[in-house]
């Protein structure tokens, strides 16, 4: 089954193509245009240009919105692909006199081009001959008020035909015109736009160090981040932006400010230094003047994939995601979001949550109302029914099974998509199609209930790129439309407060989520960095953050689909430098002692090759049933950094004999080191004891032998008339 992202995708593609339907026929007077050649540049409308065909493109249309009084002008370019020079070509300008009922119905003129019935307002006989290879220019013109005459807001069909009669087929491109007949055209829409700072997380738990370079061209003049920030600035203030932004692009700008390194391995070593940036300040800059004050909220950090987290059983992971970003932009951007990161322009705090691809159902919906404090959650349309039914509304609210209300804004799919397809470099006609066919799209919405009062929200995806004139001429139609009234996602967020509640989905998982193998790399490399916060003492909150942002950046929604190479390596890369970090801190024992007596105690050491001081204990394991008893353990130890510690491990037996001991280190909390584990032999030979009983029974009979012989010697000096004591003293006769 296709991904919703997919689908999305197609139906952006399709609508891209703009177009329209039907109408009886009538004629007026064309206007004509200068035909003048153009070679070197290429035709690349609707119509793909192929060989042996004319291709044809529109490039403008005057004015983007019709009324009564208008005179619609439209203006393109026409490619000679025949292979030889083509003369008497003429473009035709084919409308209908009725509008569109539905949104579907723009699709099907989409994806056909079909008008079963239609008007000839304008035709342009193109002068000359145009040579194979060349481009050139036409234009026509036709009054809109001969054919037009909608009571309400209403989007009409526009096909374009150029043929010649040297040319067996027919080029053909179409567009849609909004047409708005004055005040009484529709209640307009409320429209929030989310102006999205997204981007490939960078930062692993190297300190500043950046894994690729990409991120200053983004910010540089040009780059897609500059783009988008420079628009945005343009037109906060007057379409009312909701600005969404990621702490962990926040934190990778900053560190481009000043000296860093780039690339480099897991152990932080080959890495490249590089200067600070003054792209990366200036853009950090105006973000801070430009964001202070403004309605905005925060992804997680790397923008996780919550769905795949929640899914895994990972809450714990959202929740260290949230905390860690929340904690980045309260420092980087204190002005918007605060130093708890929860700001927003109007004074009320907006926990809002954008989840990858628009989905989610009431357990990852849970997930974040209990682990990331969300209200308000930003749905792809179609995800939760409206508060108005079968007509196109934003607003929506449902219950966590925690018992929290949440607010649902439901972002237009279809919009979302065309947004989507979006190009940093679009040619002439793809930046005319894409403005011209979101104000189609937008208008048709209006058009569906125009008396009745709705909203919209517009949410390009994540990693938008359009070039500078798609984004400012998206923003500048959404402030000048007469349907639509731009508002800060708060105010909707306060209007669906008090609509029907409804339920979401009880399970829905997406195949575009992170995968199942992924997710347990991801759990190792948590558990691995929860380890190595329990074994280091009293680290510091730069430090525990940075880890925990690391560990954020290995489950980043950046890593689905063409992202699972890149995202499989930055995980193995944290596992990798957790696993060094461990092996740096080692334990030195002999491997084999022996034992003369019961007791006696060996020296063990402990060596911390880290940057921070560390705090573990000695643990030593006999065998079950052993009589060697090794302890009691010393109490938990500081190691400074790169130094060494000993302690002495008291040994105890009641046999003789060899026995293995098992040595290693734990933390503080009893979190066990297992690299650090090895094996003690001990051998009890109690030679020590039998010494001292051989000792002692040659003492015995040492005293027995001299006093038997001072008794004889006394004896033998009293049977010769000497003193005992002086025959003693003199040796006597043996």
């Amino acid at each position: 089954m296709p991904t919703v992202r997919s689908v999305v995708r197609a139906s952006g593609t399709l609508i891209a193509v703009l177009l329209v339907a039907a109408g009886p026929v009538l004629a007026v007077p064309a206007e004509r245009a200068s035909a003048a050649p153009e070679t070197g540049q290429r035709s690349s409308g609707t119509a793909a240009a192929n060989s042996r065909s004319l291709a044809i493109s529109i490039t403008g249309m005057t004015p983007r919105t019709a009324n009564q009084n208008s005179t619609i002008t439209l203006r393109g370019t026409l490619a000679n692909h025949t292979g030889s020079a083509v003369s008497k070509i003429t473009v035709k300008v084919f409308t209908s006199i009725s509008p569109f009922s539905t949104r579907s119905g723009m699709a099907s003129f989409a994806a056909t081009g079909f008008l079963s019935s239609s008007v000839l307002p304008a035709t342009d006989q193109l002068p000359g001959s145009v040579p194979n290879g060349a481009t050139v220019h036409w234009s026509a013109s036709y009054p809109a008020g001969a054919v037009y005459n909608s009571s309400t807001v209403a989007v009409y069909p526009i096909k374009v035909e150029a043929s010649s009669p040297a040319v067996a087929s027919q080029a053909t491109v179409q567009t849609l015109l909004p047409y708005w007949p004055g005040k009484t055209g529709a209640i307009p829409l409320d429209v929030a736009w989310l102006w999205p700072l997204v981007d490939t997380p960078q930062q692993g738990a190297c300190a500043g160090t950046l894994a690729t370079t990409e991120l200053s061209g983004s910010v540089a003049s040009g780059g897609r981040l500059a783009t988008l920030l420079d628009a945005g600035t343009a037109w906060t203030q007057a379409d009312h932006l909701t600005w969404n932004i990621d702490p962990a692009l926040l934190s990778d700008v900053s560190v481009m400010r000043g000296g860093h390194f780039t690339g480099g391995s897991a152990a932080c070593s080959g890495r490249f230094a590089a200067k600070g940036s003054p792209a990366a300040a200036s853009w950090l800059a105006k973000l801070k003047s430009t964001t202070a004050g403004q309605p905005a909220f925060l992804t997680s950090y790397a923008n996780v994939d919550v769905a795949a987290l929640s899914h895994a059983g990972l809450d714990a992971n959202i929740r260290s995601a949230y905390q860690v970003g929340k904690t980045v932009a309260g420092q980087i951007l204190p002005n918007t979001f605060g130093t708890t990161g929860e700001g927003t322009g109007d004074g009320t705090v907006l926990r809002a949550a954008w989840p990858a691809d628009g989905i989610a159902d009431r357990g990852v919906l849970t997930s974040l109302a209990s682990d990331a404090g969300i209200r308000t959650l930003v749905l792809a349309s179609g995800e939760a029914r409206s508060a108005t039914g079968n007509f196109d509304n934003a607003l929506s609210r449902t219950t966590s099974d925690i018992g929290t209300r949440v607010s649902l804004l439901l972002a237009d799919s279809q919009l979302t998509a065309l947004l989507g397809a979006a190009q940093p470099s679009p040619t002439a006609s793809g930046k005319f199609a894409l403005t011209q066919n979101f104000l189609a799209q937008t208008a048709m919405i209006s058009s569906e209930a125009p008396n009745l009062a709705r909203a919209l929200v517009v949410a390009p995806p994540p990693d938008w790129d359009p070039s500078s004139g798609e984004a400012s001429a998206l923003l500048k139609a959404t402030h000048d439309a007469p349907w639509l009234r731009a508002v800060d996602l708060s105010k909707l967020d306060r209007e669906a407060s008090s609509v029907r509640s409804v339920q979401l989905k009880a399970k829905q998982v997406s195949k575009a989520e992170l995968s199942d193998f992924h997710l347990d790399q991801v759990r190792v490399a948590g558990n691995g960095a929860s380890l190595f916060k329990d074994l280091l003492f009293q680290p510091t909150a730069d430090l525990t953050n940075r880890l925990a942002a690391a560990v954020a950046s290995t489950a980043s929604s950046a890593w689905r689909g063409a992202g699972a190479a890149a995202g499989a390596q930055v995980t193995a890369n944290l596992s990798r430098y957790l696993a060094d970090s461990e092996d740096k801190v080692k334990l030195i024992a002999n491997k084999k002692i022996l034992l003369g007596g019961t007791t006696g105690e060996t020296p063990v050491s402990v060596l911390n090759g880290l940057d921070w001081p560390v705090r573990v204990r000695v643990v030593a394991a006999s065998p079950a049933g052993s009589q060697l008893q090794a302890g009691p353990l010393p109490d938990p130890f500081t190691v400074q950094p790169h130094l060494t510690h000993t302690v002495h491990l008291p040994l105890h037996s009641s046999t003789i004999g060899t026995t293995t001991v098992q040595l290693q280190l734990v933390t503080e909390n009893g979190s066990p080191l297992t690299r650090t584990a090895q094996s003690l032999s001990v051998e009890v030979t109690r030679f020590g004891r039998s010494l001292l009983i051989i000792i002692g029974a040659a003492l015995g009979i040492l005293v027995l032998t001299s006093a038997y012989r001072l008794q004889r010697k006394r004896r033998a000096g009293g049977g010769r008339g000497g003193s005992p004591d002086k025959t003693a003293n003199a040796g006597g006769a043996g």
